[in-house]
């Protein structure tokens, strides 16, 4: 089991790392055309893969993960704007001396 669980971890991450890899290169858009839905990384890569599989090309060499967070992938535009026009409140301490 724990084999198998490993190389389940190994085989999302390397989709991950590809998903990842197209959203770098600026293919997001080519993947996911529908303007409004976000795909994950992993849907993208699965995406991908089929696309590449039936064109017959090879699979791209991988890349290290990149310092800095891609962009995330917003469910809607809706979700989007609420989540960019949420108000936050936070625990307020005071000190008094």
């Amino acid at each position: 089991m724990t084999r198998l669980f490993m190389l389940l971890d190994c085989a999302y991450l390397i989709a991950l790392v590809l998903g990842m890899m197209l959203v770098k290169a600026g293919r997001r858009t080519r993947l996911n055309w529908h303007g409004d839905r976000g795909l994950s990384f992993l849907q993208l890569d699965l995406r991908e893969r089929a696309r590449l599989g039936y064109a017959r090309l090879p699979l791209p060499i991988l890349q290290a993960l990149p310092k800095c967070n891609p962009p995330p992938a917003g469910a809607s535009q809706c979700k989007r704007d609420a989540l960019d026009c949420r108000i936050e409140f936070s625990k307020v301490v005071s000190f008094s001396f």
